[in-house]
């Protein structure tokens, strides 16, 4: 069963948001021309005067471009199932409002800069292990030098006095010596709960 929405919209930059299967009635005064990216995504069709029958054919986003006494406009249509806005209102709340997450093709991308390793941690963790979410995240570099440190003091600790953590970038890359494969190991184990991008060099 279609649900068809009656809503008159000014235009703007706010998507159009749809759920796959739904239609939208989009008040447009005065247009004359439409022409839409994606057809996969949606179809764009007019029903009287001023007026637009948008309906979502399947997950993704698009471009819709008006022509109207007053000019052209853009608009984009996003059409999801709902997984993706409520995945990107929770990573706002429980993560960095900075951070942007945007559907492409039915994959939801998470893309932006991280204040902290511990951010970061807990955006894996929301994710999970789901196959159509891609993080491109990463923690801003200017924290990666901090982060070195704590790592480096944690292998002191730990009894790995020649081995240190350097911040190259957005990456640690751990320097020095261990003694063998469990020393190896152990390392990488106090670095990774620590920073996700870990490169080894340590020397034989």
């Amino acid at each position: 069963m279609v649900t068809v929405l009656l809503l008159s919209v000014a235009l703007c930059a706010e998507p159009i948001r749809l759920v796959p299967g739904t239609q939208l009635v989009l008040k447009v005064p005065g247009v004359n021309r439409v022409a839409v990216g994606q057809e996969s995504v949606a179809d764009v069709r007019p029903t009287g005067r001023g007026e637009l029958l948008i309906t979502a054919n399947g997950q993704g986003r698009t471009s819709l471009t008006l022509w109207t006494t007053n000019g052209m406009q853009t608009r984009t249509i996003v059409v999801d199932d709902g997984k993706a806005s409520e995945l990107g209102r929770m990573v706002k709340t429980l993560v960095n409002p900075a951070l942007r997450v945007d559907t492409f093709n039915g994959l939801t991308v998470i893309d932006g800069k991280l204040d902290s390793v511990e951010e970061l941690r807990r955006l894996n963790e929301l994710v999970g292990s789901d196959p159509t979410v891609r993080v491109l995240a990463s923690v801003d570099p200017r924290v990666m030098p901090a982060v070195a440190d704590t790592i480096s003091a944690a292998f002191r600790r730990q009894g790995l006095v020649n081995a240190r953590a350097i911040a190259y970038g957005s990456k640690i890359v751990l320097e020095g010596s261990v003694a063998d494969e469990r020393e190896l190991q152990k390392a990488l184990m106090i670095a990774n709960s620590y920073a996700q991008s870990v490169t080894p060099a340590f020397a034989p």
